[in-house]
C-alpha cells in the first residue's frame, strides 16, 4: 500500500511539474467605427453605419506552448474572426477562421500544421504594408488579393538565420489522384540591417477544379525607419487563371471578413495579369498620437466576369490618411479617410460597381481594445 501510494504521488508531481510547464493566453482585439461610405447602393446614395475596425478585424483567440525539454517546445493557435458591431462570426463562420493550428519550435525552426496565414501575408502585414493589411476593402484589396491572407490544410515553416528571416509553406489540395489540384505554395525572404529592411516573396495557388489554372504573385517590399518616421513601399506582379484575384478585388471586407464574396464572379480559365505597387509612411508626432498615410495602385489586364463576360483593362488607387491616438497602451481612438477611384474593367470591382459610379470615399472614427 505504502509502495502504490508513493507512485502516485510521484507521478501526480511529474504531472504538476509538466503542467507548469504549460501556459495558455487568451488575446484578442475588439475593434468597432462609425463607417461613412458614399455611393453605398446602386441608386448611388450614401450610408452611415456602424462597422468592424478599420485597420483591424476583431478577433478572439487562444495560444499557448508547453516546454518539453531540450529547447523542444509544442505550441498552438486557435482564432476566431467576429464582427463586432453585430457578433456575428466572420470567415463564412467557421468557429476557428482565423487561425487553427499545432506546431513543434526548436533550433531547427518553426513547423506548424493547420489552417494559417500564407507567409506573403505575414510579410506584408507584419513588415512593410504601412496600414498592416487593414480590414475597410477600400483601404486593402491590393494586398489582400495578392497575399490571399490565409490557407487551410497547410504546413508551415519559419526560421531565422542571422539578419534574414525565411518563411515556406505548403498547403495540400486533399483532390484524391492529383497531389497539385488545389494546391498552394507560399515564400517569404526578409532581410534587415538596422532601420532599412527588404523583402520579398513568391506564392502560387492552383485551382481546385482545374489544375492547370493557377494564380502566381511575385512581391518586392522594402522600409526605411528613420526613428519618428517610417517609409514603406512595394510592389506585387499577378498572373491568374483560377478567378481568385478578381473576386478579392471585388470583396467587401467590411462585412465578410475577406471571404472573397462580390456582387460579379472572376471567370476562370482567363488569364488576368496586375502591376500593383503602393507606398506609405508613419510618422510618430506625440507619445500618444501617430499618423499614416498610404497609397496603392494597380493596372489590370484581360478582366473577366462571368455576368459581363471580358471586360478589357482597368485601374484603380486608393489615397488613405489614418490617425490614430493611444490612450493607453491597449486602447486607442482613431480616425481613417480614404478615396477609392477606378476606370475602366476596374470600376467593376468597387463595393459600390452596381451604381455605376466609379469612386468611393469613406470616412471612420472608432476605438480599439486589445487584451
Amino acid at each position: 500500500m505504502k509502495k502504490t501510494s508513493l507512485a502516485l504521488v510521484i507521478a501526480s508531481l511529474a504531472s504538476s511539474s509538466a503542467f507548469a510547464q504549460s501556459n495558455v493566453t487568451i488575446y484578442g482585439i475588439v475593434d468597432t467605427s462609425i463607417h461613412y461610405l458614399s455611393n453605398a447602393n446602386a441608386q448611388g446614395n450614401s450610408n452611415v453605419r456602424v462597422d468592424n475596425g478599420a485597420i483591424a478585424n476583431s478577433r478572439i483567440g487562444f495560444k499557448g506552448t508547453e516546454d518539453l525539454g531540450g529547447g523542444l517546445k509544442a505550441m498552438f493557435q486557435l482564432e476566431n474572426g467576429f464582427s463586432s458591431d453585430n457578433g456575428a462570426m466572420l470567415q463564412g463562420g467557421a468557429l476557428f477562421g482565423r487561425q487553427s493550428w499545432v506546431g513543434l519550435q526548436g533550433g531547427f525552426g518553426k513547423i506548424r500544421v493547420g489552417k494559417q496565414n500564407t507567409p506573403l501575408f505575414d510579410l506584408l502585414a507584419d513588415h512593410f504594408d504601412p496600414l498592416t493589411v487593414g480590414n475597410y476593402a477600400s483601404n486593402s484589396w491590393l494586398p489582400a488579393a495578392a497575399t490571399l491572407i490565409r490557407t487551410p490544410n497547410m504546413v508551415r515553416y519559419d526560421n531565422d538565420f542571422g539578419p534574414v528571416s525565411a518563411a515556406v509553406s505548403w498547403a495540400f489540395g486533399e483532390q484524391a489522384g492529383s497531389v497539385r489540384t488545389g494546391s498552394q505554395f507560399s515564400s517569404s525572404l526578409r532581410y534587415t540591417a538596422g532601420a532599412f529592411a527588404i523583402g520579398g516573396g513568391y506564392q502560387q495557388t492552383v485551382s481546385a477544379t482545374n489544375s492547370s489554372y493557377k494564380d502566381t504573385v511575385w512581391n518586392l517590399s522594402a522600409s526605411y525607419d528613420f526613428g519618428p518616421a517610417k517609409v514603406f513601399g512595394g510592389w506585387f506582379n499577378i498572373k491568374d487563371r483560377t478567378g481568385t484575384t478578381g473576386a478579392y478585388m471585388a470583396a467587401d471586407s467590411d462585412t465578410t471578413g475577406w471571404t472573397t464574396a462580390s456582387t460579379v464572379t472572376a471567370t476562370a480559365g482567363n488569364q488576368r495579369k496586375d502591376n500593383g505597387f503602393f507606398l506609405g509612411s508613419s510618422y510618430k508626432a506625440t507619445n500618444a498620437l501617430t499618423l499614416t498615410g498610404a497609397f496603392y495602385y494597380d493596372k489590370s489586364k484581360n478582366v473577366s466576369y462571368t455576368t459581363l463576360g471580358n471586360v478589357g483593362d482597368g485601374k484603380r488607387y486608393a489615397v488613405v490618411g489614418w490617425a490614430d491616438y493611444a490612450l493607453s497602451k491597449r486602447t486607442q481612438l482613431y480616425t481613417t479617410i480614404d478615396y477609392n477611384k477606378a476606370r475602366d474593367a476596374a470600376v467593376y470591382e468597387l463595393t459600390n460597381s452596381a451604381s455605376g459610379k466609379n469612386s468611393q470615399t469613406t470616412l471612420g472614427v472608432g476605438i480599439r481594445h486589445i487584451f
